[in-house]
């Protein structure tokens, strides 16, 4: 089984934990609009948005590390140079940002004096001592990490539904773990 990327496929555990971080992401959003509309249990649900939190930075840690150190494959087709640059400037990005986001989050919780609770009693500890005017600043440099992580998301999406819609080539197929000819 191929364990590393190389330059014609990306391996199985690229493809899983690509597809981990969506979903990992997706149920994070998804439970921090329960929380703002107050559904359900929400401490509880914070707790779990903390573990998947938790995850999703571990995991990312690897992706990034994974991302740097491997070959990337061979775009599919004829792409326009320029467009790979950027696709593979933005995939770089969004895997830095998923692991300086949690960090961000852990540190703004922190400067607020909140532990990061977690599932069955456990909790993160803070880092940092409780301070209002550095969590001024953390939450700051979240939202502009933040905003521009959502922007480098949408531009990877349009990049993907551009691939499979209009270019219709097996690039969608690749990310889903199939092998497809250059």
């Amino acid at each position: 089984m191929q364990l590393r990327d190389n330059g014609l496929r990306f391996s199985p555990i690229t493809v899983a934990l690509h597809w981990a971080v969506a979903v990992l992401l997706l149920a994070i959003f998804a439970l921090q609009a329960m929380i703002g509309q107050a559904i359900g249990d929400v401490q509880q649900m914070g707790k779990l948005q903390n573990l998947l939190g938790l995850m999703l930075f571990l995991v990312s840690i690897y992706r990034f590390w994974a991302r740097v150190t491997a070959y990337h494959p061979l775009p599919v087709g004829t792409p326009n140079p320029i467009e790979v640059i950027i696709s593979r400037s933005v995939a770089v990005s969004l895997a830095l940002a998923m692991v300086l986001l949690p960090i961000a989050v852990w540190a703004s919780r922190s400067a607020a004096g909140e532990v990061m609770g977690l599932p069955g009693g456990l909790s993160i500890p803070t880092v940092l001592p409780a301070n209002p005017d550095l969590k001024a600043i953390v939450d700051v440099l979240f939202s502009i990490g933040a905003s521009a992580f959502l922007a480098g998301l949408a531009l990877h999406m349009f990049g993907a539904l551009k691939n499979h819609f209009l270019l219709k080539n097996n690039t969608l197929k690749r990310m889903l773990g199939k092998h497809v000819e250059l």
